[in-house]
């Protein structure tokens, strides 16, 4: 005989399977980087006649503005020679996706970008709904997916920060810049 559950209790479950949803809805759209996009290129010449290309509007200053090109070019997924450079190019893609999905509810926290901000948030609230999901489902399917979303999840996020913009992926391509530029001006004072 099954005994007669509260309101709240059916309420809770009904509101658990919802979020359990929303989630397996976001994962699966971050699981579909390729889908029909397009990026924007934006191009201007800046004051000492070089070329400038960058896909973030935001980053052109504001004197050069007024000359940008726009050029819109699909995105195609990446050519499949090196293992390492696909799965390099499906987190950039899934970083991408992710932030702007996210939109502006995620805190800044101090010593990480915003990118990463939001990605760390992101991977938290995923975690607490798996955890109790996990918790308070009854059902073992749930169990499962929960549990696997939440494995699936704690191996994605550090490789998310790793490559998010301003990550330490940055910093050492940043770096690397600088030295090969110093190199550079070295060989050219060498007689």
């Amino acid at each position: 005989m099954r005994k007669e559950q509260a309101p709240f209790q059916r309420w809770f479950q009904k509101g658990m399977h919802l979020g359990i949803g929303v989630v397996l809805l976001i994962v699966t759209n971050l699981m579909m980087p390729y889908a029909a996009a397009a990026e924007t290129i934006y191009s201007y010449i800046d004051e000492q006649g070089t070329p400038v290309l960058t896909d973030n509007y935001n980053s052109i200053p504001e004197r050069y503005r007024a000359k940008v090109k726009t050029t819109e070019r699909p995105v195609s997924p990446p050519a499949q020679a090196a293992p390492l450079g696909a799965i390099h190019n499906t987190v950039t893609s899934w970083a991408k996706n992710m932030t702007s999905t996210i939109g502006g509810f995620a805190p800044e926290i101090s010593g990480l970008s915003p990118a990463q901000s939001k990605i760390l948030t992101t991977a938290g609230l995923v975690g607490l709904i798996c955890v109790i999901a996990m918790y308070m489902s009854r059902n073992q399917a749930i169990k499962f997916i929960s549990l696997w979303i939440l494995i699936i999840s704690g191996i994605v996020t550090p490789v998310l920060l790793y490559t998010a913009q301003g990550g330490a992926a940055d910093a050492m391509k940043a770096k690397a810049t600088d030295a090969a530029k110093k190199q550079q001006d070295r060989l050219q004072q060498v007689p």
